[in-house]
Parts: C-alpha cells; structure tokens; sequence
C-alpha cells in the first residue's frame, strides 16, 4: 500500500502566513509540504528546531541532490524567522557554485 501525499494542515498554513516578518513560503509549502508541517510542530523547541534547519542544510547522510532555488530561500527565511539566524548561510570558495 503506496504512503499518502502528506498535505499541508490547516493551522500550520495559517500560522506561516501570519508569522510577523515573514512573506509565506510557497515554494516550500507547495514542494514539500511535511517539511513546513514539521517547522511547526517544533516551533516553540528552538533547540529540535535549529537541529531540523541544520539537517535539512546540511547533508550527513551524503548524495543528497540539494532543493530548488526558491525553496531553499525560504528555508533560509524561515530559519532567520523563527531563529534569528541572520547568516547561515556562508558563501565562500568552498560553497559557492562555480559555472
């Protein structure tokens, strides 16, 4: 028996469109709705919080393929949203995309 699609539940989509400085994450919410469902279920759990945004960057378990662009922008807002976390993100010889 094949899994349900996960949706995004109805208070979760609430809570993202009203959290103060933030616009809402379509392209996380749309693409990965589970991920969203999770954010806010840690929400008041900084510490499980700051581990999930940290193993959906990071890459332990290796060949990951990485999110899209604009889904990863709004992981990266979310986590300046919800942790304060100004400068994750790092852009250096080493993880810069080099064409």
């Amino acid at each position: 028996m094949a899994d349900e699609p996960v949706q995004l539940q109805v208070d979760v989509d609430a809570y993202f469109r009203t959290l103060a400085g933030l616009k809402y994450p379509q392209a996380l919410a749309m693409a990965f709705p589970r991920i969203v469902n999770t954010l806010f279920e840690f929400k008041d759990n900084k510490p499980k919080l700051r581990g999930y945004f940290d193993s959906l960057i990071e890459d332990a378990r290796g060949g990951r393929q990485g999110f899209p662009f604009d889904v990863l922008m709004d992981i990266q807002d979310l986590r300046e949203a919800m942790l304060g976390d100004v400068n994750q993100f790092v852009l250096d010889d080493t993880t810069k995309w080099v064409s």
